[in-house]
């Protein structure tokens, strides 16, 4: 059985978290996406792969090669992004048998959704998965003939339409039959309103076809799926896989270090005297977190990070090697890998009005849906003291802020970004000699 994986996708919505690291490789709970899809499908007996890519392809193969040296992987290169069909297209070489897998590979699925998916594919089935939503305006949605039994895709419909509905999530089971398909809708230039080519629109033909056996693979109560198309689903899809740890203790815990509910602390790690720690949270090996803390739910803190001396860190994800060393704040914030924070430096993640949180996307204002959000941190960012980061604001990778600097706009990658301030001498003192 063999899985193709559409991995050639830039992630321009994730900048800068993107900027230096294709999207499949983006880490959840420090473990790259493209890595978990692959281990639940070699545990699903999945043993053969093709990978579609574009965007700093090299950095996927070098992974690949070093994590998986002696798994079955091929590589088709999608020289122009024109879309999940004419990407899927290009995999046709690589498949022989009449069922496989395709799948995006910037999103984390529950192993049960994979689990079936792959026994579609066994069983000869066509299958499209689906998560039961009332947001059905931002979503392709599958139609049901009846229960279990998929009829159409449509993309985006409005709420006059229906007003639920599964949202199509990316994974299938296909026959190689769609391959004719997607060479006729580009031999006839059958385009998308978004002007690509899209897997949906083959598959509703396969979906037509009454030879076919159909189904839907349902989102169950415990699964999961996150499409991390946004920076702030790292944050969610963080969340969800904390909710569900158990305890794991290998690293050290020092005198007078509090911890109320569950957390993961792996080997070297290290937990300081008078730190409070609010679980769930997960800290990587050789981590370093006070004395003297206080962490919060749904935090993870990357390999060899460092949090020092009377910092408080919520809901936030620190990559690896990164450094707030002492009397910081970091809040609803996604930091990148090798960032430096000086004293004092503090992530604002609430408006005065309470309102949703803005980010820019590109180069659009768009509206996060989140009240508290922080800051979004590219790698390699250092920050002097006393810095005060706005809600929802965008560091470039490799950027220099000045100490004392207010940031209330998004920073460009590789930037030295500083504020001046004016002085006024009021008067002296009545009683200075």
């Amino acid at each position: 059985m063999k899985a193709v994986i559409l991995a050639a996708g830039e992630g321009v919505r994730l900048r800068p978290l993107t900027d230096n690291v294709p999207k499949p490789l983006l880490k959840v709970l420090g473990v790259p996406i493209l890595k978990r899809l692959i281990d639940s499908f070699l545990r699903s007996d999945v043993n053969s792969f093709v990978i579609v890519t574009n965007y700093l392809e090299e950095k996927i193969k070098s992974f690949l090669a070093n994590h998986f040296p002696t798994a079955d992987i091929s590589y088709v290169h999608q020289e122009e992004i024109k879309g999940t069909g004419n990407a899927l297209l290009l995999a046709k070489s690589h498949i022989s048998e009449n069922y496989f897998i395709g799948v995006n590979g910037d999103c984390l699925y529950s192993e049960s959704l994979i689990t079936q998916t792959v026994a579609a594919a066994k069983e000869g089935i066509i299958s499209v998965g689906g998560k039961l939503t009332k947001d059905i305006e931002n979503f392709g949605i599958i139609l049901e003939e009846k229960e279990g039994i998929p009829r159409r895709i449509i993309e985006k419909p409005s709420n006059g339409e229906i007003s639920e509905g599964f949202a199509n999530i990316g994974i299938y089971s296909l026959n190689k039959d769609i391959f004719k398909i997607l060479m006729e809708q580009e031999e006839n230039n059958e385009i998308s309103p978004r002007g690509e080519y899209e897997i949906p629109d083959a598959v509703n033909i396969l979906l037509e076809d009454n030879q076919y056996k159909k189904r839907l693979v349902k989102l169950e109560e415990d699964d999961y799926w996150f499409d991390l198309g946004r920076p702030w689903s790292l944050s969610e899809a963080t969340k969800t896989l904390l909710s569900r740890i158990e305890e794991e203790i290998e690293g050290t815990i020092e005198n007078n270090v509090q911890i109320k509910g569950k957390i993961i602390l792996k080997k070297n790690a290290i937990l300081r005297s008078g730190t409070y720690i609010e679980g769930p949270a997960f800290f990587d090996e050789g981590s370093d977190i006070g004395p003297n803390c206080y962490i919060r739910k749904y935090s993870y803190f990357g390999k060899k990070s460092r949090v020092g001396n009377g910092c408080e860190i919520k809901n936030s994800i620190l990559g690896d090697n990164t450094h707030a060393a002492h009397l910081s704040y970091i809040g609803d914030s996604i930091i990148d890998e090798n960032c430096n924070f000086g004293a004092g430096t503090i992530t604002a993640n609430l408006r005065l009005d309470k309102k949703s949180i803005p980010v820019i996307i590109k180069e659009k204002r768009e509206d996060s849906g989140k009240r508290k959000l922080g800051a979004i941190v590219g790698e390699g960012v250092e920050t002097g003291i006393g810095v005060l980061i706005m809600p929802g604001i965008k560091i470039g990778h490799n950027s220099w802020i000045g100490a004392g600097t207010i940031i209330n706009e998004n920073v460009p990658a590789e930037s030295i970004y500083f504020g001046t301030q004016n002085y006024t001498l009021r008067r002296k003192r009545k009683d200075a000699d």
